[in-house]
């Protein structure tokens, strides 16, 4: 849900029938189809709660006018646009569009901050989450999930939203993958998180060796014959 789509569904004029005639049916069917037609049978068929005490019948249905007066609240809200050239007197067959729907540049709404628990999984957002933080290459064994959630389930009183927990998984990946040198070695092969290959020769370089010769070579003519 976006913050408009937010916004409008909480104004206290909006019908309940109505937030969910648009929550619950026509938003889903246009976020899988653009080109998404009302059908007043089966969005009836979709609202109609039944009466358990009754078999076959219904505690609550709504009418075709019922259903156009729904469609006239979320077009009056700004919730639902229909095509300039139509004219009819009610919108089944009608061809309609949700101009709120999140597109590309969106702002989700925050999201609330939870505990830690035993199902909790990265989302469809950690691979690139992943990489914008160095790491890229997001794949996890089920093990190293498995220690960074029991580790979080020990500290029930931390709170953290999904992105904050995928940031903090992420981290435990880094600090897994790219430990980082104590400070003071001489030699260093990591620089931050990311590994850098190091030249491992070992020995004096081929300038020391050529000057240890000459060096050599001058005591050499300074020993007198014995």
């Amino acid at each position: 849900m976006t913050p408009a789509e937010y916004a409008l569904l909480s104004q206290p004029k909006l019908s309940h029938p109505a937030r969910t005639l648009y929550w619950l049916l026509l938003r889903p069917a246009c976020l899988r189809q653009a080109d998404f037609q009302v059908n007043y049978p089966e969005l009836g068929r979709a609202l109609a709660v039944e009466d358990p005490s009754v078999p076959g019948g219904f505690a609550y249905q709504v009418t075709a006018r019922q259903l156009t007066e729904l469609f006239d609240e979320l077009i009056q809200a700004g919730l639902v646009t229909l095509p300039p050239s139509w004219q009819g007197e009610h919108y089944h067959l009608c061809p309609i569009q949700l101009p709120l729907l999140p597109g590309e540049n969106a702002l989700p709404l925050p999201q609330a901050a939870f505990a830690m628990h035993a199902d909790w999984r990265p989302d469809a957002q950690f691979t690139n989450l992943a990489r914008l933080c160095g790491l890229l290459d997001s794949q996890y064994a089920e093990e190293e999930l498995g220690e960074f959630i029991a580790y979080w389930l020990g500290r029930p009183e931390q709170f953290a939203n999904q992105h904050q927990w995928q940031l903090k998984f992420i981290k435990a990946l880094k600090a897994r993958r790219y430990p980082r040198r104590p400070a003071g070695e001489a030699q260093r092969d990591t620089q931050g998180y990311q590994r850098v290959k190091v030249d491992e020769r070992q020995g004096p370089s081929t300038r020391a060796l050529e000057m240890m010769a000459q060096a050599k070579q001058l005591q050499d003519k300074g020993t007198p014959d014995e």
